[in-house]
């Protein structure tokens, strides 16, 4: 079948579905003016017939004609406001049903006209009634052609009501002249109706014929328009491209080149045509034909990207990222290769420049902690009998320098530093700094001895070397740890015993070298020491910590009164086990954790106190914690302590904390102590000087500090009683305390025999196994 013939008839059936909303339209289009002339015509028919028939009837008539005639204009304006072209079929045919309705009513009411027809009727009457009929019927043509059942609807009750009324009346003839009229607007009205709809058929096709042509003409123009801009697109893409491209064969003769490309290599586009594009790479690199271009070639990849390295006309070195495709002809032949360059010379540039920062120190220019951990591990991986060294460098009391000159004066002095140590050092030995005032040494292919040989005469230029600035001359010494490297050695080890190496030469008085050794009985406590650092840590963050407690009695009646208990801190193992304080607290004193112990085990007592209270328990007592040295000096701490103790209201239920710090701590931090007693005893906490008799024993200190309690130390208690000058200390200590106003404890009371003398001396309270063991403590 023609294609053209086939859309033709596919159009013409869709189009005809638009036939009937267009006949509605044309419908409801000439109702309005039909209605009209109703009313007007039935109005007037009544005025002429008025005087010669029963004027009741007429009357009666006339109303429902008018009445009939203004629910059809209701119901037409109705119909007026729905848009025909958005209802389907079955509303349509709904609406001219309704409508065909509504003129059948009215006709059946014009067809009664033909009751009031008599002969008796002046000549007039008799005339006006068919004519009307007629008129009415004529203009039907116009108003009701496009709905064939609203026409018949119309005429046929009007017509053949007033023929049977003229019939019946004896007029023959005229009765038989109205029916072939009837006959002859039926038969034209049908086929002008026919003409009608074909002429709509014809506009609808028209219409869509018309439609679909300028949708092939859009279609047309736009595939035009596309074309013309790929077109476009094609011939400016390549030479307006933003990023360098070159058009080369396969023997890597430059065919083109854009303009990019012409700013980025210096030349101009008749320079580089025809020139190997081999040339463009930097002198230095390789212009070797790469595996991935083969492939290119052979058709087993269709593109791939590089990193090479150019240069420009004017000598500037350049870092191309290029993607490399070839375009094939219907063949599969190469017609030439594409090179798309992306220019990443900064980007390169910055990174370089990135990874040398991360490899070394901003201040000095050497390599940092991390370049020598990398330079280290790769040392162990090595596995030979080679021998290193590893030294840490610290230099001394640097921090006097900071604080007198600033920290401008402290990094003058690391850098001229930094330049001495480098000249002691050999070309293969690594020098980095590690923070502040840190240094190490990575000495590689270099025996110990040799090591100690060269770090002695890097000690000696150092002591020998004046530092000046502005008014000020220092002297400057420094302390170095070194370990020996083996093959069994680890990173974190090695790190961590040259540190403690450093460590101890500063603890043996500073301006040497300490080598490190696993026998060494400090290096080992140390090393152990910083094991329990990390432990600690996770205790403290698993609340792993325990509190025992040991009460503390009267050996005198007169000195009875509230319950007094020394809480004591202990730590569980993974496992559950008890360890002892004397395990780690040490440990904790030399890496600034006590504070963070004794902040726990405030808190940890206020809270259980709240508790009990909340219970309903009696918690009214004396209370001793144990603080460290490093609580005394940290007013976070108190500040912290102080509102916790205010908050727990203790006072209100006779409970009071007391506070036990260490003779040394004390004194040593005297100015801190002495802030720390008077703030916390504004709210009700007491104070214990604790082992008193085993630090600096002062007595001139003893009268400066606001205390409660002297504690004697337990190792002049433990043997008093077979040893007269430790009887004699304790003696001496219980009776500058009570001239003093203090209350005397005597610590490790463990048998009758040593409680009847620590009475007899005059001791107020007493405390050991004696009277009891640590017990966990509850309240």
């Amino acid at each position: 079948m023609n294609p053209q013939i086939s859309m033709n008839r596919d159009v013409r059936a869709v189009e005809s579905v638009g036939i009937d909303p267009m006949r509605l339209q044309i419908l409801l289009q000439q109702g309005g003016i039909a209605i009209v002339t109703n009313l007007i015509v039935s109005s007037l028919t009544a005025m002429v017939l008025y005087p010669k028939v029963n004027q009741g009837l007429l009357l009666g008539w006339w109303t429902i004609s008018i009445v009939v005639n203004s629910c059809r204009l209701w119901h037409w304006y109705k119909l007026r406001n729905k848009n025909p072209e958005k209802l389907d079929a079955d509303s349509i045919r709904r609406c001219e049903t309704q409508y065909a309705a509504a003129l059948f009513v009215s006709g059946v009411i014009w067809g009664t006209l033909g009751g009031f027809f008599s002969t008796d009727l002046p000549l007039t009457q008799q005339i006006t009634i068919p004519l009307v009929i007629c008129g009415m019927s004529a203009g039907a043509f116009f108003s009701y052609l496009s709905s064939l059942r609203s026409f018949h609807a119309f005429v046929l009750p009007m017509l053949l009501a007033v023929s049977f009324s003229i019939f019946s009346a004896g007029l023959y003839t005229v009765a038989l002249i109205t029916l072939v009229y009837l006959v002859a607007i039926m038969l034209l009205a049908r086929n002008l109706n026919r003409k009608m709809l074909e002429s709509l058929r014809l506009r609808q096709e028209n219409r869509a014929l018309v439609s679909h042509l300028s949708d092939i003409n859009q279609a047309q123009s736009d595939l035009v328009n596309e074309l013309r801009a790929k077109e476009t697109f094609l011939l400016h893409t390549f030479e307006d491209a933003g990023v360098p491209m070159l058009l080369m064969d396969n023997s890597f003769l430059i065919m083109d080149v854009n303009k990019a490309g012409c700013e980025l290599f210096g030349y101009d586009k008749k320079t580089l045509k025809g020139r190997n594009a081999k040339e463009l790479l930097h002198p230095d690199d390789s212009s070797e034909i790469t595996p991935q271009f083969k492939k290119l070639l052979a058709g087993e990849i269709k593109q791939y990207r590089i990193t090479r390295r150019c240069i420009s006309r004017q000598g500037r070195t350049l870092w191309l990222n290029s993607t490399i495709s070839a375009v094939r002809n219907d063949n599969n032949e190469i017609e030439y290769v594409v090179i798309q360059a992306q220019d990443i010379t900064e980007q390169y540039l910055l990174s370089e420049d990135l990874q040398h920062q991360a490899l070394h120190d901003a201040l000095t220019g050497l390599p940092n902690r991390r370049a020598l951990e990398k330079q280290l591990q790769a040392t162990l991986s090595q596995q030979s009998d080679t021998e290193h060294v590893l030294c840490y460098l610290d230099l001394d009391q640097f921090k006097v320098i900071n604080d007198t000159c600033g920290h401008i004066a402290g990094d003058a002095l690391l850098k001229q530093m930094s330049q001495l140590l480098r000249e002691g050092l050999g070309e293969q030995d690594m020098l980095a700094r590690f923070s502040g005032d840190e240094f190490a040494v990575l000495m590689t292919d270099c025996s110990l001895q040799r090591a100690q040989s060269v770090l002695e005469s890097l000690l000696e230029t150092i002591r020998t070397f004046s530092f000046e600035y502005e008014n000020y001359t220092f002297k400057i010494t420094a302390c170095i740890g070194l370990v020996a490297i083996n093959k069994n050695s680890s990173l974190v080890e090695l790190l961590k015993q040259a540190d403690s190496a450093c460590y101890a030469a500063k603890e043996a008085g500073r301006d040497r070298l300490h080598l490190f050794s696993d026998t060494d009985t400090d290096m080992v406590q140390r090393t152990g020491e910083m094991r329990w650092v990390a432990r600690i840590q996770q205790a403290l963050s698993d609340n792993r910590l325990v509190l025992y407690s040991q009460p503390i009695q009267a050996a005198l009646r007169r000195n009875e009164g509230l319950p007094h208990c020394e809480l004591l801190i202990r730590m569980l193992d993974d496992d559950g086990k008890i360890i002892s304080p004397g395990q780690f607290l040490p440990a904790a004193e030399r890496y600034n954790l006590a504070a963070a112990i004794d902040m726990w085990t405030v808190e940890h007592v206020l809270s259980r106190l709240s508790a009990a209270k909340s219970a309903g328990r009696d918690i009214s007592g004396i209370y001793a914690i144990n603080l460290s040295g490093q609580s005394l000096g940290d007013g976070r701490f108190y500040e912290r302590i102080i509102q916790l103790i205010v908050d727990a209201r203790l006072s209100e239920d006779n409970a009071v904390l007391c506070f036990e710090v260490t003779e040394t701590a004390a004194i040593t931090n005297m100015r801190s102590a002495l802030h720390f007693i008077n703030e916390l005893r504004q709210i009700g906490c007491q104070f214990a000087l604790d082992d008193f008799g085993s630090g600096l024993s002062s007595f001139a200190y003893l009268k400066q500090l606001p205390i409660d309690y002297l504690k004697i130390d337990g190792m002049f208690v433990r043997d008093c009683v077979h040893n007269t000058v430790n009887l004699e200390i304790v003696n001496s200590i219980n009776g500058i305390g009570q001239v003093l106003g203090l209350k005397t404890v005597a610590e490790f009371v463990e048998d009758e025999t040593t409680l009847i003398s620590l009475q007899h001396i005059g001791v107020d309270f007493v405390q050991g196994y004696l009277i009891a063991a640590p017990v966990p403590w509850e309240v």
